[in-house]
């Protein structure tokens, strides 16, 4: 999956966060008639649901898979498509029977979708793991892998975890969380020169906010987890793979050297 390997037990912890038999449908953006006839149902989400269906805003209601059968063609095709909207540029989540029918490669083609591209750890010679271990005793073990504890660990915490924090990569970490241990550990530096060195952390910011980061390992590459969500691995990519990958409007990349002693 994305050039890296998962056990049988994760994948069916997948299933679970990909297809579960109760799902939510936003509402808010359905005209005020269609919203009074869909059948209306609370429920709190878990991380990993609100980051297969994108519940991050908005009003939503939480259906069976038999309540949206159940539904007139006409509201199904409304619902779906608020849903494509809201997931996009993911495609649909599916049903548990769907998934039962097709197979999990409904999954595994919805989890690569948006990764732009995959993992490239076992290109990276040993020498390159052997110097990077100096600063980032955890680099080459978080390469390659998802998390296991599904939603919320991210992009800050895999930084902190790869220079041998043992618990920030099972957690998200705080911005303010993170630049209090950027302040600690390393010190500002400016241009490309040492883009190749391993221990150059990447800073983005959006708006002026801490937005995302990643750390090199040396020879070009750089360890990066695109996101929080229970989907997204801890990749290794070149530096010029995980620069273009954050090139937005109003973004601002800061570098960072850690001190030797971290």
């Amino acid at each position: 999956m994305l050039g890296i390997s998962v056990t049988d037990r994760l994948i069916s912890r997948w299933r679970g966060w990909f297809a579960p038999p109760e799902q939510p449908f936003r509402t808010d953006l359905l005209s005020p008639d269609l919203q009074a006839a869909i059948p209306q149902r609370k429920k709190e989400p878990t991380d990993e649901w609100r980051d297969t269906f994108f519940v991050y805003a908005g009003t939503w209601t939480w259906l069976t898979e038999a309540e949206f059968m159940d539904l007139r063609p006409g509201k199904r095709r409304s619902l779906l498509a608020v849903r494509r909207r809201t997931v996009h540029p993911k495609p649909l989540p599916v049903w548990p029977s769907e998934l039962a029918t097709a197979g999990d490669r409904l999954m595994f083609d919805w989890i690569a979708t948006g990764a732009v591209r995959p993992s490239r750890h076992r290109a990276v010679p040993g020498p390159v793991w052997e110097r990077a271990a100096h600063r980032l005793p955890r680099a080459q073990q978080l390469a390659g892998t998802f998390p296991h504890t599904g939603s919320g660990p991210n992009c800050l915490g895999t930084v902190v975890a790869a220079t041998g924090a043992a618990d920030a990569d099972n957690r998200q970490v705080a911005p303010r969380e993170f630049k209090t241990w950027l302040e600690q550990h390393a010190e500002p530096i400016t241009g490309t020169s040492q883009d190749n060195e391993p221990g150059v952390v990447f800073v983005w910011t959006e708006h002026g906010e801490l937005a995302h980061a990643t750390v090199t390992i040396g020879d070009g590459w750089m360890l990066t987890k695109p996101s929080q969500a229970w989907s997204s691995p801890r990749m290794i990519w070149t530096v010029r793979e995980a620069v273009n990958s954050w090139r937005y409007p109003d973004t601002r990349l800061l570098r960072y050297r850690l001190s030797d002693g971290n």
